[in-house]
């Protein structure tokens, strides 16, 4: 029989759930975040750490009232919202780093202590703009940013936060490889996945490939940009101009140019 506390169940297995519901009050829309499940570390985000506490019902996130949400992610215990502004929140558990609060203090680090990186039972502000998607796997979360990377944190047994050198990723690691427009993000349990603009892709690939980008074939990269619709080309065309504009006929090696 299905436990009622699991309404909504997706078949991934995940006992926390988020609803979101759409409330009009003039421009721009105010979204309501609601959490119902499992809440034993916080992630329901309603301040209890009871073991064992759960939601039977939708119950509302109270402590973002007034923040404009416009997507949320849920991971095995831990939740993450994005505002519309590219404010990143996240509460739950953070055993494994997946909240980004630590260990230590830093850009992406709001705690100064172990334990309160542990947990957290509020949503917590962690990144405070520029991120345009989220998705939370089991134990790590991955984010994409307005600068065209994507950075990933948490549980990286199987390297799924896209960190090359540690098991507990506790810092965001940019993923230099992926080039493209970034549509969708997707964690599961050990691996991760991105879905990209196909033709953008292609496109880039061959520029980053080529020896050198120079200013000779700015034209070039700006039709295919206009064709494809592709920001991350349309800011490498930025980047040439400012050298033309400076007066500087010289090459931009493949480092200068991060996409």
């Amino acid at each position: 029989m299905m436990d009622p506390s699991q309404l909504g169940d997706s078949g991934s297995g995940d006992k926390t759930r988020v609803l979101i519901i759409h409330v009009y009050f003039g421009v721009p829309l105010l979204l309501i975040c609601y959490t119902w499940g499992l809440g034993n570390v916080g992630q329901l985000g309603h301040c209890s750490l009871q073991s064992g506490d759960k939601e039977l019902l939708p119950r509302r996130v109270v402590s973002l009232d007034g923040v404009f949400i416009k997507d949320i992610s849920c991971g095995g215990v831990h939740t993450c919202a994005l505002t519309t502004k590219g404010a990143l929140y996240t509460w739950g558990g953070g055993q494994a780093g997946q909240l980004g609060l630590g260990p230590v203090s830093g850009f992406f680090s709001c705690k100064h202590n172990e334990s309160d990186m542990m947990l957290r039972n509020i949503p917590i502000l962690v990144i405070p703009a520029g991120v345009q998607l989220v998705a939370c796997g089991h134990s790590h979360t991955l984010v994409f940013t307005k600068e065209g990377r994507i950075h990933g944190w948490g549980y990286n047994s199987y390297g799924q936060a896209a960190n090359e050198k540690c098991t507990y990723a506790w810092y965001p690691s940019p993923v230099d490889w992926c080039v493209g427009e970034v549509r969708k993000l997707a964690a599961g349990g050990g691996h991760s996945a991105v879905l990209t603009d196909a033709c953008s892709l292609k496109e880039l690939c061959e520029f980053r490939l080529a020896e050198s980008v120079n200013l000779a074939n700015a034209y070039e990269i700006e039709d295919v940009a206009s064709r494809t619709g592709s920001d991350a080309l349309a800011r490498l065309c930025e980047r040439l101009r400012e050298h033309m504009l400076d007066g500087e006929n010289h090459r931009l090696s493949n480092d200068e140019f991060d996409v």
